[in-house]
């Protein structure tokens, strides 16, 4: 599943975005960063709510409930802000799959957000859609290969001509405006755009959206940070933590100052 949607995101939210990935970029003293390792500290959780509620008053919660009939959560510890240097080589991803995330067939959908145009002079995001004879399988076979033999879970151009077939995939890079999304799920690669007119920064969100009653097999194993809108109040955002093995709970307010030693996704 594919969908490019624009304007998600008007000038106030995009606003909020960008004074929220300035920080935690910051804070991190990284160029990619999840919203979770940021929930202890209290001047971030309070720029990460204003992110959450942007999200959900968005028209990306939508495009899950529609396709998988129940509104979406927001798993914290892999919903990233990215810092794309244009000059970055080892920063930029070739072909992968969000697969690599989830590891089964979960609900589960990404909305990939840049914070400033791209496309001419900033990079942006390439999605290959496989043509109509084409399916999955020699693809995800050869993930799994990868997998075993510990090599990096990324695909270039000639394997994708051999998995699909020369003529039987189309590559395609979308040329989005601030505030755009590209959505789609675990089985639809992308990578960085390669343009050799790049010579700006460019910050960009990559929301990842699940639903909590069905989460992949392997979360149920390790901790994790997700978010929702309060069922009574949905203005306000709840905090939600999970440990292994355990049930989904939201966040005590004390709790936040031991977040640390949660290892996130």
């Amino acid at each position: 599943m594919f969908k490019a949607r624009a304007a998600v995101f008007d000038e106030d939210a995009l606003n909020d975005l960008r004074s929220c990935a300035d920080l935690v970029i910051e804070r991190a003293n990284a160029t990619k960063t999840s919203l979770g390792h940021h929930l202890r500290d209290a001047v971030a959780r309070e720029h990460i709510g204003r992110v959450a509620r942007r999200f959900y008053t968005s028209s990306l919660p939508s495009l899950f409930t529609e396709r998988f009939g129940t509104p979406p959560a927001l798993n914290l510890s892999i919903t990233t802000v990215r810092l794309q240097k244009p000059d970055a080589q080892t920063d930029r991803v070739n072909w992968h799959l969000d697969f690599n995330f989830v590891l089964d067939t979960a609900p589960f959908l990404v909305a990939w957000t840049p914070l400033e145009d791209v496309g001419t002079t900033r990079l942006g995001l390439d999605v290959c859609l496989p043509g109509p004879s084409a399916t999955l399988r020699p693809l995800l076979d050869a993930w799994a290969r990868k997998s075993t033999d510990g090599l990096v879970l990324q695909f270039g151009d000639e394997e994708l001509d051999d998995l699909f077939g020369k003529d039987n995939h189309q590559s395609r890079t979308l040329n989005l405006t601030a505030g755009d999304s590209a959505v789609f799920d675990q089985f639809v690669l992308h990578r960085t755009q390669n343009i050799a007119t790049a010579t700006a920064l460019r910050r960009s969100f990559e929301f990842r959206m699940v639903d909590l009653s069905a989460l992949p097999a392997w979360w149920h194993r390790t901790p994790g940070l997700y978010c929702r809108p309060n069922d009574g109040r949905p203005d306000e955002i709840d905090f939600l933590i999970k440990s292994a093995n355990e049930s989904i709970r939201p966040i005590a307010g004390a709790e936040f100052d031991t977040l640390d030693g949660v290892v996130t996704q």
